[in-house]
């Protein structure tokens, strides 16, 4: 890509002058990869850090969620084990870079930075998936996924109907319990 660069030169009398136009050649970096985000939670105040994964880690991740296929011959029969928890978990791990939250100390009950940690079974960000709002990590794991849209790309278009239903039906309900809101005010 070229991108035209022309600078204006001081005025005289006879008016503005102008210099000639310089052309500069621009390049995009294809080996540094990188697109930060940020996700804020329901307070407003607390947020995770995610990145779009790059082919690296893109990589690593579809090697740990990678589910061996078994055909039985004889019967036809293919058996594909899914663990989309599993999934939405070690998606969360390899995308997460840091966060801004705080928790309770156990002692005091004062409030306190969370440490921050990933990559093993053990780190910080495992232990939060233990025990956060399920809620919450579905919608963390939603805003990942747009940042990564190779993660739609295989999705059939009896997958996108099904997740519309599905959102149809969740928006049904919450506009019903909302009714219910408005008709009991606290």
């Amino acid at each position: 890509m070229t991108q035209a660069i022309q600078t204006p030169l001081p005025t005289d009398e006879s008016g503005p002058a102008t210099a000639p136009v310089i052309e500069e050649t621009v390049y995009e970096d294809y080996f540094g990869f990188s697109s930060h985000h940020t996700f804020t939670l329901p307070d407003g105040k607390q947020q995770i850090f995610f990145t779009s994964l790059n082919e690296g880690q893109k990589t690593k991740f579809q090697q740990k969620i990678n589910k061996d296929i078994h055909l039985n011959r004889a019967t036809q029969d293919v058996r594909v084990k899914t663990d989309p928890a599993g999934e939405r978990h070690e998606l969360i791990m390899a995308s997460v870079t840091g966060w801004s939250l705080m928790k309770r100390h156990p002692e005091t009950g004062q409030w306190m930075p969370a440490d921050f940690s990933t990559g093993s079974p053990g780190s910080e960000v495992a232990k939060w998936l233990a025990v956060a709002n399920p809620v919450v990590v579905e919608k963390l794991e939603a805003a990942i996924r747009k940042a990564n849209p190779w993660l739609t790309d295989d999705m059939t278009v009896e997958q996108v109907d099904e997740e519309i239903e599905r959102l149809t039906d969740l928006r049904k309900e919450i506009v019903a319990r909302e009714e219910k809101k408005a008709d009991f005010p606290q």
